[in-house]
């Protein structure tokens, strides 16, 4: 059954296509924000946190999502360092996410490491994991069954696990889809690879083996496992056919507005670009009705 958020989903998508194609507008589709660079783990393969830099004030957040959604957007992800770690004088993170609210944001996504309660007025909650205990506690530091425990705790009635796929887990994909899809207030997966900014990084993987993973990957949604990446989007990555970088997202981080993401510029990274949500937004702005309705599920 329809229910508003769907209604406001299909709306922004129609908006996009009519201002976009008909109108030749140059509209974003997805705006994110980092809030913060704090984070209470150490992943191998991020670049993007504990690196000294000051967390996002309160009227800089409020700046930023003003840049955002003055660009016509009305689809924001939040995100860090972790996003749960941001404070300032007795505000938190559904302070933050109230504001987008009330400046206009439709419909939020928070990305979050999952050691935190779940407990958020987000819309949708991506939790990284990155394989069952002992691959992603080596990946990305202890916390495996804080995270489990963290999910199954929660009341929020769509939680999706964002799984980076690297060298480190690319072998222990469908154990780990098996064995996580008995957490039942699970809405399901969708997969990322690890994007590399330069040759020989021991954590990526080559392409003829993103290939082979993205079959099994189409295997596993055949059997009725829920994975969000639509068959529209894995199949671009098969083929290394979607446009990189693109014009359909910006990011706000560090006070500055990024066209895409934080590694625009960086020719090795958008070769090996990994961030699947890209393809998704890429097919969902052009209403692919796989894609549409694969997106629908986590609403």
């Amino acid at each position: 059954m329809m229910n508003f958020k769907h209604v406001l989903f299909y709306k922004s998508s129609f908006l996009f296509i009519f201002n976009t194609l008909i109108l030749r507008k140059k509209i974003p589709f997805m705006g994110g924000i980092a809030i913060n660079d704090k984070c209470n783990l150490n992943c191998s393969y991020c670049s993007v946190s504990n690196r000294n830099i000051p967390d996002l004030t309160f009227n800089e957040i409020e700046k930023g999502l003003n840049i955002l959604r003055n660009k016509g957007i009305t689809n924001l992800y939040i995100e860090g360092g972790e996003p749960f770690m941001w404070k300032e004088n007795g505000k938190n993170l559904d302070d933050v996410i109230q504001l987008a609210k009330n400046i206009g944001f439709k419909f939020i996504t928070l990305y979050t490491n999952g050691t935190f309660p779940i407990e958020t007025i987000a819309d949708c909650v991506f939790v990284s994991l990155d394989g069952l205990k002992h691959i992603n506690n080596i990946v990305r530091g202890k916390g495996f069954e804080k995270i489990i425990l963290n999910i199954k705790n929660s009341n929020h009635k769509s939680i999706v696990i964002n799984c980076t796929i690297s060298s480190r887990n690319c072998d222990e994909i469908e154990n780990f889809v098996e064995k996580i899809s008995e957490i039942k207030n699970l809405k399901g997966f969708f997969f990322y690879f690890y994007t590399s900014s330069q040759s020989n990084d021991y954590l990526s993987i080559s392409f003829t083996k993103k290939q082979e993973i993205i079959k099994n990957i189409l295997l596993l949604k055949k059997r009725g496992y829920k994975i969000f990446n639509s068959n529209a989007g894995l199949k671009s990555v098969y083929n290394n056919k979607w446009p990189r970088p693109n014009n359909m997202s910006y990011l706000f981080a560090e006070n500055k507005i990024y066209k895409c993401c934080r590694m625009i510029g960086n020719d090795e990274a958008c070769r090996n670009c990994g961030f699947l949500g890209f393809t998704e937004i890429y097919h969902i702005s052009r209403l692919n009705p796989g894609a549409v309705l694969t997106a629908l599920n986590y609403l």
